[in-house]
């Protein structure tokens, strides 16, 4: 015969789930970490960008080929190494740093420069190391790099000839 199940056992374990899943949904999962940024580049960064587009199609417009900017590029999208010597700890040293700017084709998405901003911080040890693991790096690649001293005024003949003689 059938014995039918009391009403209090039903609310009683309807509840008991519903604390279950609402205490789980707040202890038992882990907040990821992260935040938005506030912006892609900083003050100097995007003050150097405006420069660079100017330069990009004006002083630029003569080349057999465009040039679009692209920011913030990791290094590992820039350089590549053997699968072997990503495994030996090569892969994560260019995974981890980016380059300030990166001069590509936009018709043929060929990398034709890479363009770092030193400001003071690259004064500092750490920063030093940074920067010559990245030109060594590069090197090796043979990715042109030219780095620019952060200024207040930027001398734009000299970026454009900078520029010109590291493309072409």
């Amino acid at each position: 015969m059938f014995n039918p199940v009391p009403i209090e056992w039903v609310v009683g374990g309807c509840v008991s789930v519903l604390i279950f899943a609402v205490a789980y949904s707040f202890l038992g999962q882990k907040q990821d970490p992260y935040f938005a940024r506030q912006t892609l580049l900083t003050q100097t960064e995007l003050k150097f960008y405006k420069i660079l587009s100017q330069i990009c199609k004006k002083s630029l417009s003569g080349l057999p080929f465009s040039l679009e900017i692209a920011p913030q590029v990791r290094l590992a999208d820039i350089i590549n190494c053997t699968e072997r010597n990503w495994q030996k700890g090569y892969g994560p040293q260019i995974s981890s740093k980016h380059i300030d700017f990166v001069l590509f084709d936009p018709h043929t998405a060929d990398i034709k420069l890479c363009i770092e901003l030193d400001d003071p911080s690259h004064d500092q040890a750490h920063r030093q190391r940074r920067d010559i693991f990245v030109n060594k790096a590069l090197v090796a690649a043979r990715v042109p790099l030219i780095r620019i001293l952060v200024k207040d005024m930027y001398n734009q003949k000299l970026i454009v000839g900078n520029i010109k003689k590291n493309i072409l």
